[in-house]
């Protein structure tokens, strides 16, 4: 299509926009089902006019992408719109000279005379279920344009932190009893001796405030969040006896965080000591087995598309609720969560890292509530996971612009990756790679590139998947699905046997999570689904059959079997019947591949970073997108794909540009939450 054909279309119908809209990857048809639908419900004599359904278009775009509002001030959201339509050009043209798309593609300026004059009808011309609010931007009051489902959830997230409003659940500085000194010695006194953990002020702070008070805990990886919530509770029940008979509910976003909450609570009670062990307090916490996901807390009805929790169904008094991964809570969840609460007697704990992606649905709640009310925040910034010496720790300080360049004590130098004389090396822990393909002195070209890609990636699978004597293939081939504690000796097996079983999944499980390849895409030369039929190639596997040591994630929740978007595991038994081999509650589960449907499983030796959030990997090699203007080059997507990296190497393939790019871009989403 010509640019002046695109023009045409722009200028054009409402459906001709929406059609642009389409080919440009910019819009769904839902969108368009949802503009024809506002249109049918107005009751104004005149309707809405091409113009305003064309900035209704442009309003379900934005949405699309995690906004929740929209300004319907013209110059602001020609500002917001431009970000959004360079991106779609830049992915549109790819194979095109980038230095000439302006010739190819309509500019974001030649939305301006749609959008000022749709702004000016909606302003005058709206009705429901659209509406109107005055919000502050840039210091100036603003007409914003939201649904009032996201109006609605947006005003109840609002209610509370507002003191004067009943529905208020963070209300501020409760009074402490104990100082963080006196606290901490009482925590460590039921703490081994040899386990050397020392409780922080930070943490310290958060377990005292949080026997009072609602509280919410942020901080990178490895800051402690879940460890600090462990001991938060312990100090909550035993100074509060009437507290143990409470139910105590876990919950996550997604199935494999809720998943990794209950391992990461479950670790600390290796910490106690043995007289601790015993403690009434300490067998409750045992005893606790409600993790689960959001939705499944508060009781989803797909045939309904509502929750048996609500505000008039809400859950039971003398509750306590751990909410984890809250970066990744949308809007909506989050104010159906928040209006299910009970009026009365319960505590609410809400753990997270702003940094983090937000939601891939709407909104970014945790960076917006932690803004509202500092007395209900606690920050932990000293990370076990990455100290103060740690490459890897000062590389996401620096992403996070909280580290000059100068203070790295290393250099951010790029080099082509086959001029590295040790890449993951296992005696180098904390390793950092920064890696580009090429000689940086040409452009490769399609075929090169591709080539060069699978060099790397054989070299990847060499090193992490074809260790001798313990490669993932050759481990894979010995579990033994249909083997079982309660089984085993009727079949002929010894306790060796059974033994040796347990080994052998451990050691798989522990081969087939040691490295991952995440990725910004999940298409084109570096994204997901190249990556992985490459990985498949150099482990000479066939792409479209299963086989021993095959990596897989859920992408669809399966709910008969108990899984979820996101559970990972690895194949195993392919030489009678394939089986997926997950880790649940701390035990292997098998599931027959055959009985899930090939729509909800892939491979993945690579998966996006997206995916990745709420795990981690001793060893990761990231690609970042390799055109600046690239929607998914950005500070939350390189943070987040950095930070699931646990001690022992990193590698990214980017080039200075892109890398800088990353680092200067920060995704911002209305959602109009505001005191």
């Amino acid at each position: 299509m010509t640019k002046e054909e695109m023009l045409e279309k722009l200028n054009g119908s409402a459906k001709d926009f929406f059609s642009l809209l389409c080919d440009m990857h910019g819009a769904s048809p839902l969108n368009e089902k949802l503009v024809q639908l506002l249109v049918g419900l107005h009751q104004g004599k005149k309707g809405y006019s091409a113009n305003a359904q064309k900035v209704l278009h442009i309003f379900f775009s934005l949405t699309n992408d995690g906004n929740t509002c929209i300004s319907l001030n013209p110059k602001s959201l020609l500002v917001k719109w431009k970000t959004k339509w360079d991106g779609l050009v830049l992915l549109a043209s790819q194979d095109q000279d980038a230095d000439n798309t302006q010739n190819i593609f309509p500019a974001a300026e030649d939305f301006k005379p749609i959008i000022e004059a749709g702004c000016k009808e909606l302003i005058k011309n709206v009705e429901a279920p659209l509406v109107i609010e005055s919000l502050s931007k840039n210091g100036e009051k603003e007409p914003f344009l939201f649904t009032e489902k996201y109006l609605d959830a947006k005003k109840i997230i609002e209610a509370c932190f507002k003191d004067d409003d009943e529905r208020c659940v963070f209300n501020g500085n409760a009074p402490v009893s104990r100082t963080i000194n006196k606290c901490k010695k009482e925590i460590s006194s039921i703490i081994k001796p040899e386990t050397k953990f020392e409780l922080r002020d930070a943490q310290a702070e958060a377990i005292l405030k949080g026997e009072n008070q609602n509280l919410i805990i942020t901080g990178g990886p490895g800051t402690g969040k879940t460890t600090v919530m462990f001991f938060l509770l312990w100090n909550l029940l035993k100074n509060h006896r009437e507290m143990i008979g409470w139910d105590i509910h876990f919950a996550a976003p997604s199935g494999k965080a809720a998943d990794r909450l209950r391992e990461s609570i479950g670790e600390n009670f290796e910490m106690l000591a043995k007289d601790a062990q015993k403690d009434p307090v300490v067998l409750r916490l045992k005893n606790v087995d409600n993790y689960s996901t959001l939705h499944r807390l508060l009781s989803y009805n797909p045939q309904t598309n509502s929750f048996r929790y609500s505000e008039k169904t809400p859950f039971a008094e003398k509750s306590i609720f751990i909410i984890d991964e809250a970066s990744m809570i949308d809007l909506s969840l989050f104010a159906s969560f928040m209006q299910a609460l009970p009026k009365k007697d319960f505590r609410l704990y809400i753990l997270g890292d702003r940094d983090q992606l937000p939601s891939v649905e709407a909104g970014a709640v945790l960076g917006e509530i932690l803004g509202l009310d500092k007395n209900s925040v606690v920050e932990l910034t000293e990370s076990n996971r990455f100290d103060n010496n740690s490459n890897i720790g000062r590389l996401s300080r620096f992403i996070q612009n909280k580290l000059a360049e100068e203070e790295l004590q290393f250099k951010l130098e790029w080099q082509p990756w086959i001029a590295k004389t040790q890449l993951w090396n296992p005696m180098k822990p904390d390793e950092i790679n920064l890696l580009r393909l090429g000689d940086g002195e040409k452009p490769l070209t399609y075929a090169e590139e591709n080539a060069e890609l699978q060099r790397l990636i054989d070299a990847w699978v060499e090193r992490f998947y074809c260790i001798p004597d313990r490669g993932l293939l050759e481990v894979a081939k010995k579990i033994r699905p249909n083997l079982s504690k309660d089984n085993y000796a009727d079949q002929g097996f010894k306790d060796k046997d059974w033994s040796n079983e347990c080994h052998n999944r451990e050691i798989l499980w522990r081969i087939s999570d040691v490295a991952r390849i995440l990725s910004a895409e999940r298409r084109g030369l570096r994204g997901v689904e190249n990556l992985n039929r490459m990985v498949i190639k150099a482990l000479g596997k066939k792409e479209n059959e299963s086989f021993d040591g095959q990596l897989m994630i859920l992408t669809k929740n399966q709910s008969y079997f108990d899984l979820y978007n996101g559970d990972s595991g690895v194949v195993v038994n392919c030489d009678t019947r394939p089986m997926l081999m997950i880790k649940r509650k701390g035990n292997f589960v098998f599931y027959p591949l055959s009985l899930l449907p090939s729509d909800s499983i892939e491979t993945a030796f690579t998966i996006t970073i997206h995916k990745s959030q709420g795990s981690g990997y001793p060893n990761i090699m990231m690609f970042l997108p390799t055109r600046k203007g690239h929607p998914l080059l950005n500070r939350q997507i390189l943070y987040t794909g950095v930070t699931r990296t646990k001690k022992e190497s990193l590698t990214i393939i980017a080039t200075p540009e892109t890398f800088k790019a990353a680092c200067e871009t920060v995704i911002e989403r209305d959602t109009g939450i505001e005191l």
